[in-house]
């Protein structure tokens, strides 16, 4: 098991989710408690205790859905899943459906957005079940579209996601030690038209992937990762349906954040959400444009 896990979940919830605070159990140190949105008491809503036994029970998965209050998106519901129970849903269960599971991973923490009145955004940390053995050698990873990246002391990577949409073809850039560059390419649609990575080979030489996506994009945003120090750790966004595009999704917005800061968001913020852990590559679909996003992680 991880060295943290979440013990317990405080919920203020009514028509919509009003706020979330859960409280991580440590290996060292004292309970620590985090909170997305503010605790504020409504006569509409209540509040609701989950207690998680852990370390033999532990978080495997959540369930929501969202819906529009006011001119934004917010959660309506939420459900948690552990190996041995299932709490909620907690709200009013009705709107768009999203979820989140996990299959070699625990949820050990959550993060997400808030206006002043509800939660808008969730997303959740994840760690592996128990440690991956460390390679004795080093090793070298062939990534598709022949792309190649040294792999020196890395732990297993694993695969999350793709966030998204349904359908589309498949694509994976495959695993590499560092990534240096993002090229977010937006049109007319006001959606991500395609993305691209730079990464870098043990030799020191770049490579970009190809376009994952759409060519129609009209303005392209440059993401440097430009401190010797500074990785990904993680990627949120939305998608919805393209307008005039018959229920076709797409991602309509994405940001990359880094052990320092967070990049973006490159296009319109409004839709499902999605996040990850430490990234070390991409995959995902092409519908036309970014269909759909996941990463490869590669835990410390």
């Amino acid at each position: 098991m991880p060295q943290h896990s979440i013990e317990e979940i405080v919920l203020q919830h009514g028509n919509f989710i009003d706020s979330i605070k859960f409280q991580t159990k440590c290996s060292k140190g004292e309970p620590q408690s985090s909170f997305i949105g503010d605790i504020v008491i409504r006569t509409t809503s209540k509040s609701t205790t989950i207690s998680i036994d852990c370390p033999k029970e532990y978080l495997m998965s959540i369930s929501a859905t969202f819906g529009s209050v006011g001119s934004y998106d917010a959660l309506k519901s939420i459900c948690f899943m552990t190996n041995l129970n299932v709490y909620g849903p907690y709200g009013s269960d009705s709107g768009t459906a999203f979820s989140y599971d996990v299959k070699d991973e625990v949820i050990v923490g959550f993060h997400g957005r808030a206006s002043s009145d509800f939660v808008t955004a969730i997303g959740v940390f994840t760690k592996p079940k128990s440690p991956a053995p460390r390679p004795t050698s080093t090793h070298e990873a062939k990534i598709k579209n022949e792309l190649c990246c040294s792999m020196s002391r890395m732990t297993l990577p694993r695969d999350v996601g793709p966030w998204g949409a349904c359908g589309g073809k498949p694509w994976d850039d495959g695993v590499c030690s560092t990534i240096k560059q993002v090229r977010v390419h937006l049109g007319e649609l006001n959606v991500i038209y395609g993305v691209e990575f730079g990464y870098m080979k043990s030799v020191g030489e770049s490579v970009w992937s190809p376009i994952h996506g759409g060519t129609d994009g009209k303005v392209i945003h440059l993401v440097n990762l430009d401190r010797t120090d500074e990785f990904l750790i993680g990627i949120s966004g939305f998608y919805v349906p393209v307008k005039g595009f018959d229920g076709l999704e797409a991602i309509v917005s994405i940001s990359f954040h880094t052990n320092f800061r967070v990049h973006g968001p490159y296009g319109e913020e409004r839709g499902a959400g999605y996040v990850s852990g430490k990234v070390v590559g991409f995959h995902g679909r092409n519908n036309g444009f970014l269909g759909a996003i996941g990463v490869h992680m590669e835990y410390f």
